[in-house]
């Protein structure tokens, strides 16, 4: 089997995991919110904080062997837990909140193995092209996925959209198990190849903060939906839908655009660009402007989000040899939710003490801060070149 194929059976496997894995975020946010705010609260809580822990923590060890049976592990760990949601009282049990926890320590275990395999058999050229691939796998299933936990949460409820998460995670398992037997007997490409040289950080340093600063204003865009579509204390959920839809289509067009405009411009130059345009973008989603210009800047921010990520993403774990990639990509996500965590808890802290549009302002001052260091980056290399 060719390395195309082999690289299209991890999309596939990537893409059934995505579509079951939204529909049980969809799913359990309902379920959470039928039981309360504080309920949706603290399910947020124990989505993101995890995330950081596995990332730092667990993505490494995908390094020290096969990234194959790292991700097959992680699909075990989420058949078990989602079948002990199934044993809970309810979404808000303390059962269904220890189950979150799980899913979401090993939710970048399973990113990093995937990003080391590719790594493994893909030239520093050739990331751009999967690291696009796989976030435009993740906004077309975060798309059919959300449609599908919506449908499955109004007819069967909270069991439906477990026993179809379950069955994604199965089949995905199948798919693995698959190329888990076609490498057996190269297992050279499965297992670790030290380099035998130390990591060295401090080159990358200005990209990892960089992608906590734009995500510490980005991670506006989780609430920003909800409160424009929100007029005298009454959510429309028309509106609602019609945002966060257009977002994520947008979403997916910036996925899909990166490659060529990574090719042309580079990492570092693309990571800046995109900044300084998304600092733009928020500063007029600060604006109470009208329904139009929210749907336009906000879905044009996601677009430029999936340019920047992508680009950073490609240039930490290009910058590294192979036997590093896990690793590189746990700091990545570890940055990224880190960014997003830390909106939250400003959001939180300064939602009644400043109006909504000074917060966002606030954000894009984040996101412009992200581009003065991409671009003191993009100086630096330069003159190094030079």
């Amino acid at each position: 089997m060719s390395g195309s194929s082999i690289r299209q059976l991890i999309y596939l496997s990537h893409f059934i995991i995505q579509i079951g894995g939204w529909a049980f975020r969809i799913g359990i946010l309902i379920g959470l919110l039928q039981s309360g705010m504080s309920a949706a609260g603290l399910g947020v809580a124990v989505t993101f904080a995890p995330i950081m822990l596995g990332s730092l923590f667990l993505s490494p060890l995908v390094d020290r062997g096969d990234p194959i049976s790292a991700m097959m592990i992680v699909n075990a760990i989420r058949i078990c837990t989602l079948l002990a949601i199934f044993g809970s009282d309810g979404a808000d049990s303390l059962l269904s909140y220890a189950s979150m926890v799980v899913l979401s320590l090993v939710q970048p275990v399973y990113l990093s193995a995937e990003v080391a395999f590719f790594r493994r058999i893909t030239s520093e050229d050739g990331m751009i092209s999967v690291l696009r691939n796989i976030a435009n796998i993740d906004w077309l299933t975060y798309l059919l996925g959300m449609f599908a936990g919506a449908m499955l949460s109004d007819q069967l409820h909270l069991p439906g959209v477990l026993a179809f998460n379950i069955s994604a995670i199965i089949m995905s398992l199948i798919v693995l198990l698959g190329i888990k037997q076609q490498f057996r007997r190269t297992p050279a490409v499965l297992e670790a190849r030290p380099s035998g040289t130390v990591l060295y950080l401090a080159p990358l340093y200005p990209a990892f903060l960089a992608v906590f600063l734009l995500n510490l204003g980005a991670g506006i865009i989780n609430v920003y939906p909800a409160i424009r579509a929100t007029t005298d204390g009454v959510l429309d959920r028309s509106v609602l839908l019609t945002i966060v839809m257009i977002n994520g289509v947008f979403a997916l067009l910036g996925a899909l655009a990166v490659k060529p405009i990574f090719s042309l411009l580079g990492a570092l130059p693309t990571i800046a660009g995109a900044a300084a345009l998304l600092a733009g973008c928020l500063g007029i989603m600060s604006l109470d402007a009208g329904l139009p210009v929210v749907i336009a800047s906000s879905s044009a921010m996601l677009g430029l989000g999936q340019i920047f990520a992508a680009s950073a993403h490609t240039h930490m774990v290009s910058s590294v040899a192979s036997d590093r990639a896990g690793r590189l990509s746990g700091l990545f996500q570890c940055c990224t939710y880190g960014g997003v965590a830390g909106n939250g808890i400003a959001f939180s802290l300064l939602g009644d003490q400043l109006p909504f549009s000074m917060i966002v302002l606030l954000c894009a001052a984040s996101a412009f801060v992200a581009f003065a260091v991409a671009t003191f980056a993009v100086v630096k290399s330069r003159e190094s070149q030079a």
